[in-house]
């Protein structure tokens, strides 16, 4: 029966524990969730100076959005932009600004999203239906870029977040929501 010398032991172990330390510090993803919607005001508005009746809307919403970050090192994300859909049309566009977030922690961004005067005309059809069942269904998209850093070890992420939500036009109440996120590496 061989023995084992104390010095290959003493090695074996200290390559185990560099292995097991380099992997509780591995950069891993963050955690992108949409907290809430708050409609804060809709208006429809009509122009009929022209032969066709125009339609536009008006509203003002926020979208609140956690982002944990589960790395021993702090994470950066890139500028982007947040877009508001109605029936396939783009509705309008709000400024994501980039950022750092600490080590071991949640922060929660507030995009809020201000549309004013957007041609909604080929829709009448369906804003009058949605306005009048009280019910209108809005999508939200975005696209979270950026990456989690350690020496010289770098983790690049891209989130996609989709949001549906339904709410109500008169009491611009929140009816039902439903969040997906994809991650891509």
């Amino acid at each position: 029966m061989k023995k084992i010398s104390t010095g290959r032991l003493g090695l074996a172990v200290l390559i185990g524990g560099v292995g097991v330390a380099l992997y509780a510090i591995r950069p891993r993803d963050p955690v992108f969730q949409v907290l809430s919607r708050n409609v804060k005001g809709f208006k429809l508005g009509f122009n009929k100076d022209s032969l066709s009746p125009l339609v536009f809307v008006d509203m003002e919403l926020s979208i609140s959005i956690k982002v944990t970050n589960p790395n021993l090192m702090p994470i950066e994300h890139e500028s982007t932009v947040l877009c508001i859909y109605y029936k396939g049309t783009l509705l309008g566009q709000a400024q994501v600004p980039a950022g750092i977030q600490g080590a071991n922690c949640s922060e929660v961004l507030v995009v809020p999203i201000k549309i004013d005067g957007v041609m909604a005309t080929p829709h009448l059809k369906d804003l009058a239906k949605d306005v009048s069942r009280r019910e209108m269904d809005l999508r939200s998209v975005v696209n979270m870029k950026g990456s989690a850093s350690w020496w010289k070890w770098d983790h690049k992420f891209e989130v996609v977040i989709e949001s549906d939500i339904k709410v109500d036009p008169n009491l611009l109440d929140v009816i039902e929501q439903e969040n997906r996120d994809n991650l891509e590496l």
